[in-house]
């Protein structure tokens, strides 16, 4: 390629395969340098432009143009799956993209399903891979499925045998790794013949005495039927050809149809491997799998994988590191160093076998041992690991700072020295920026430390606990107590998630060490209020209330019996028993059930600091000085009786409280009890107003029918008399002068006059108003009419509607009238020349009459 490229520089084809020759021997620049002259001389060399994209991707410093040259390349051939996997590989180096890789790697497998090809078996691994980094664990499943699947070929490998019962102590039988075993029949069935502690079950078959044939040994998990399964503890032959076997769970079976039979023979099927492991490929898989168990807290179905793995390749170091891990996670950090030992002795040199090591005996804290491996993993300068050496080391010396006093400042100079090392080399590595936090917070720089870690917070995406850790000694060093306990909290909620490191001996001691820290800084909080010595110290009970709480928690979790555990609970009783008496003296509300409590608390730590006390006697190792532990009990003892006859001066004043309180209630009681009669009262009374208005309103309602109905009797009177009269003026009788008009206006307006007008109207002027009223002569000749009349009905007159309006309406001078009534006097009076008018019209008309 060399010779060609000299013989002809612009020959595309001989320098892309210079380029790809260098790529093999992994001299990656002078590599991208040959890919960037041969897309000098064809720009549109698709398969230069992707790889040189990859390459730029993978240098780490040229990340955008590097995906900058993949797109074009997809670009200009869309079609291409091996671009987009190229593209989605290129994303797949940073965690930040790990959403847009997995979108491109989707996209891959329907470009290959879409032109019917084969989707290989690492396109659908990577996948899952990016799911399960993405906690999208039953998509992650699914896609190694797939790949195992893919990797398959033909049937035999999935597909389980009766004969296929497993390796020893690498049997894969849990339900979890239904990709790696099913059930198979046996060809056998069981009737339960009792059921003792478990279910006898007696099996059916031709050779059922040799129950070997059928590859059914104890500790195989068996179904009966459809979906009952269990474990066979015990296998029994028989005598007469037949073989019993008892389960651990208690078997009912399905009752017979046929009256002769009391209980139904079922089928039995055992769970059997397939072959899949057999092929390497599908180890990887494998071991992808059961970190998946581990993510999703299946840890059982992960040791199953893992040593079956390893029963079947003991040289996968990965699996002895993984199974190590879960043991640390579990606390049995024996069992994980007896791991590490056999995975150094099939990898003696291996760096992650020696980084887990060294981190084994941090979380001991054997410091010099951790330190001499890695100083080892130093030595061997692998690229990958002496980063995290020289991150172990600094955290190694700052751990030390106190250990030998003569040496802080030394041991601390070289914490910060390597920090400073691996940030020089990387000035992304959040681990060390932390580190530089920590020195700065303990040279005093608080402000700088702060800095540093919000910086650690914003680059590394808020994954690294520790700097939740360290900011909440940061404020609580400010006296921000507040901002101090929600970091220890959110580092303590990560500790629960499992998601935080372990840096002590175990999580159950880390989580002990943040509830110390929890428990410190609510007694700060309550030393600091209580300073005001005022009302505003109110709140320092409540403080040093969440401070025991904690307090109590740490020692309950606590797996050894600690004396400064022990020691701080005790003093945190004294300070709130302090805090409670001198409650009257800051003008604080003080009950007798707080100065009981308090009592309590003193009764409760005064002898367990005597017994501290008699121990720090007798010799034995107590890391506090004898003349603290005499102050607490003299401060005890005084406040123990101080608080006794402060008990008994509460209790007088309660009990004087009480008494003056049942009076005021009593006399609460009372009151509102009065106020509810005069309520009850005032409620009768205008319920009865009520309904006399409404009784009232009722009779005037038929009072006003009954005056209706008279008017019209009244009317219908009037009409029969007047068409009798005109019968007999058309029978020759002579005539007479007609006044019903002017009689029935008279009558009308008499008669509206009780419906619209005051009873005291006639002291109105007017002419109808004199003082002697005369009646007229129509009136005269009308009252002369009406008693000649023979319809038998008379018709009311004047005083017979007065009397109606005075029943009808009352007198008009009442204070019970709801409304008043519209006085019509003076209109009729102002009407005066309409109805003179009127008459005078009514008598030329019966003048024309008389002519006639």
């Amino acid at each position: 390629y060399e010779q060609a490229c000299k013989l002809a520089p612009n020959l595309s084809p001989a320098r892309f395969g210079l380029a790809q020759t260098l790529l093999a021997k992994e001299e990656f620049k002078e590599a991208v340098a040959h890919l960037k002259l041969v897309l000098g001389t064809s720009a549109n060399a698709v398969d230069a432009l992707a790889l040189l994209g990859l390459l730029l991707v993978k240098s780490g410093k040229q990340f955008k143009d590097g995906l900058a040259c993949l797109k074009k390349a997809i670009d200009l051939d869309p079609l291409n799956s091996d671009f987009v996997m190229l593209e989605a590989l290129a994303l797949q180096q940073q965690k930040v993209t790990y959403p847009q890789a997995l979108e491109r790697y989707k996209k891959a497998v329907k470009l290959l399903e879409s032109q019917r090809k084969p989707v290989p078996y690492e396109l659908l691994t990577n996948i899952g891979v990016l799911c399960h980094e993405t906690a999208k664990y039953d998509e992650a499943l699914a896609m190694y499925v797939r790949a195992l699947e893919a990797l398959d070929g033909d049937d035999e490998a999935r597909v389980a045998s009766l004969d296929n019962i497993g390796v020893k102590d690498g049997l894969i039988r849990h339900k979890d790794n239904f990709m790696f075993n099913e059930f198979v029949d046996t060809h056998l069935h069981a009737t339960s013949i009792e059921t003792p502690g478990g279910t006898t079950l007696k099996l059916n078959a031709p050779d059922s005495a040799n129950v070997s044939a059928h590859s059914l040994v104890v500790g195989d998990r068996v179904r009966l039927g459809d979906d009952f399964e269990s474990n066979i503890v015990e296998i029994v032959p028989g005598n007469d050809g037949t073989t019993t076997i008892l389960i651990r769970e208690a078997f009912i079976p399905p009752s017979s149809s046929s009256e002769a039979e009391n209980i139904e023979a079922v089928s039995v099927a055992v769970r059997r491997e397939n072959r899949r492991l057999e092929n390497p490929p599908d180890i990887t898989i494998a071991f992808n799998i059961a970190r998946l168990h581990e993510a999703t807290g299946r840890s059982l179905a992960a040791i199953e994988l893992h040593k079956a793995i390893l029963k079947r390749n003991p040289a996968y170091v990965n699996s002895y590191l993984r199974l190590a891990c879960i043991a640390r996670d579990c606390g049995s950090l024996r069992e994980c160093s007896s791991w590490l030992k056999i995975a150094v002795k099939v990898a003696p040199g291996n760096p992650e076998v020696l980084t887990l090591v060294g981190n084994l005996h941090l979380s001991l804290c054997d410091w010099e041992p951790a330190q001499r491996v890695f100083d080892q993993l130093l030595s061997q300068k692998v690229p990958n690991v002496d980063a995290y050496s020289q991150l172990s080391l600094g955290n190694i010396y700052f751990a030390n700072l106190r250990t030998v006093p003569e040496k802080y400042a030394k041991h601390l100079q070289y914490a910060a020295d390597f920090y400073k090392r691996i940030l020089a080399k990387d000035n992304k590595n959040a681990y060390a920026a932390n580190g530089i936090g920590t020195v700065l917070a303990e040279r005093g720089d608080l402000f700088k430390a702060k800095e540093v870690f919000n910086r650690v917070r914003e680059v590394s995406g808020d994954t690294i606990a520790d700097a939740h850790l360290n900011l909440g000694h940061i404020y609580l060093a400010q006296k921000k107590h507040p901002e101090a306990l929600a970091m220890y909290q959110s580092y303590m909620k990560r500790t629960q998630d499992g998601t935080a490191p372990i840096t002590t001996k175990s999580r159950e001691d880390d989580v002990v060490e943040v509830l110390l820290y929890i428990a410190f800084a609510y007694y700060d909080w309550a030393r600091q209020t209580e300073l005001f010595n005022n009302e505003r110290a109110a709140p320092a009970d409540e403080r040093y209330r969440k401070c025991i709480e904690h307090l109590e928690l740490a020692l309950k979790k606590s797996r050894k019996k600690d004396v400064i555990i022990q020691y701080n609970l005790c003093k945190a009783k004294l300070a709130a028993a302090n805090c409670v008496l001198q409650k009257l003296t800051r003008n604080i509300r003080r009950t007798a059930q707080e100065v009981e409590d308090a009592i309590t608390g003193l009764e409760e730590s005064l002898p367990k600091v005597q017994e501290i006390m008699q121990w720090k006697l007798e010799k034995k190792k107590i890391p506090i000085s004898t003349n603290a532990l005499q102050e607490f009990i003299t401060h005890c003892r005084a406040n123990l009786e101080s608080a006794k006859s402060h008990l008994a001066a509460d209790r007088e004043k309660e009990k004087e409280a009480e008494t003056v309180l049942s009076l005021q209630r009593e006399e609460a009681e009372s009151k509102m009890k009065m106020r509810e009669i005069e309520l009850e009262a005032k409620e009768e009374e205008e319920k009865r107003l009520q309904e006399e208005r409404d009784r009232k309103a009722e009779e005037r309602m038929k009072q006003v029918e009954q005056l209706r109905s008279n008017w019209e009797k009244e009317a219908e009177a009037k009409k029969a008399a007047a068409e009798k009269r005109k019968g007999k003026r058309g029978q020759g009788a002579p005539e007479v002068e007609e006044e019903s008009g002017l009689f029935d206006d008279q009558v009308g307006g008499n008669d509206n006059a009780p419906l619209f007008e005051d009873s005291d109207d006639d002291d109105d002027g007017g002419p109808n108003n004199d003082s002697n009223p005369q009646p007229s002569e129509s009136a005269a000749s009308n009252k002369a009419f009406d008693q000649n009349d023979t319809f038998g009905e008379t018709t009311p007159g004047e005083g017979n509607r007065v009397t109606t309006e005075k029943e009808l309406f009352g007198d008009s001078s009442s204070d019970e009238s709801d409304d008043e009534l519209i006085p019509t006097g003076t209109k009729r009076a102002n009407e005066e020349p309409d109805e003179s008018g009127f008459a005078s019209k009514k008598r030329r008309v019966m003048d024309d009459d008389d002519d006639e």
